[in-house]
């Protein structure tokens, strides 16, 4: 009955540490190989619990039946469990069994719940800086070139949007309306302002001159569809260089839905564009 009790406590503790490994690397196991591979892990060393070599060879086992899908991937595995279980095993360091008057099972099955807690807290943390990392990633300062004026912006680039123009299938892009207003053409103010999306689309109200550079574009959401005004700038460069393949941009009114503070909301393809001149690719 105590061998029983101290696999399945070496289990919860090998599934905790997997588990972080895990989420952390977006390895993507499934459950029940985490569940096999804590238990194959568990033996060698409930077994031959005073050898140092097997708790090398059941951490090796343990790894490769997680994540020994390809080299790789074990690889990469195997620094975050590691990273897991030094962290773990370091916060029971300061848990003495000693110091409280308790039965050794309960003791053990306190030391199992107490990795298994610090990781999930350790693990949350980790996965909130890497959010907040990707989310910088898609995050810059922009200049956009339109109606002969530079505007600065800050940008997020959304890959949700996939928002394009009907005729020419380019881009398009959705800037805060208040960003921008201050630079837009007095002649365009009148017609922009009076603009109703619901109605039938027109674009006869907009000066002729501007007529040439606009787009209608439908917009389709979950409340229906509705229409806005595409327009084509000359040119957007984010901060590093990069520049942005033709498109059209819509103005909008709410803009306190945009993330990171940001003033425009970029195509996905704005992301391909960054990617190939850095040279790099963001995986998640």
């Amino acid at each position: 009955m105590y061998g029983e009790l101290i696999i399945a406590l070496n289990m919860v503790f090998n599934f905790a540490v997997l588990s972080f490994a895990n989420k952390t690397g977006n390895l993507q196991a499934a459950r029940g190989r985490l569940w096999f591979a804590s238990f194959s892990g568990a033996l060698p060393v409930t077994m031959f619990s005073s050898s140092i070599f097997s708790i090398i060879v059941s951490f090796f086992i343990m790894t490769y039946c997680a994540f020994g899908r390809a080299f790789e991937v074990w690889r990469k595995a195997v620094g975050i469990v590691l990273i897991g279980a030094l962290f773990s095993g370091g916060l029971l360091t300061v848990y003495s069994a000693q110091a409280f008057a308790v039965p050794m099972h309960f003791s053990v099955l306190l030391s199992a719940l107490i990795a298994y807690i610090s990781l999930s807290i350790f693990k949350g943390k980790w996965l909130d800086v890497r959010v907040a990392k990707q989310l910088d990633a898609f995050s810059c300062r922009s200049t956009l070139r339109i109606w002969n004026q530079d505007i600065r912006l800050h940008v997020f680039i959304d890959t949700g949007n996939s928002c394009t123009e009907p005729m020419t299938g380019a881009p398009v892009h959705f800037v805060s309306y208040q960003a921008v207003k201050r630079y837009i053409p007095k002649e365009l103010i009148g017609p922009l302002e009076q603009w109703n999306p619901n109605e039938l689309a027109n674009l006869q109200s907009f000066p002729a001159e501007h007529q040439k550079g606009i787009r209608l574009i439908r917009l389709t959401t979950v409340q229906g569809f509705s229409w806005a005004i595409g327009f084509k700038y000359e040119q957007w460069r984010m901060e590093e260089g990069e520049v942005l393949q033709p498109g059209y941009l819509v103005l909008t009114r709410e803009d306190n839905r945009y993330p990171e503070g940001a003033q425009a909301i970029l195509h996905v393809s704005a992301m391909e564009s960054i990617s190939k001149e850095r040279g790099t690719a963001h995986v998640v």
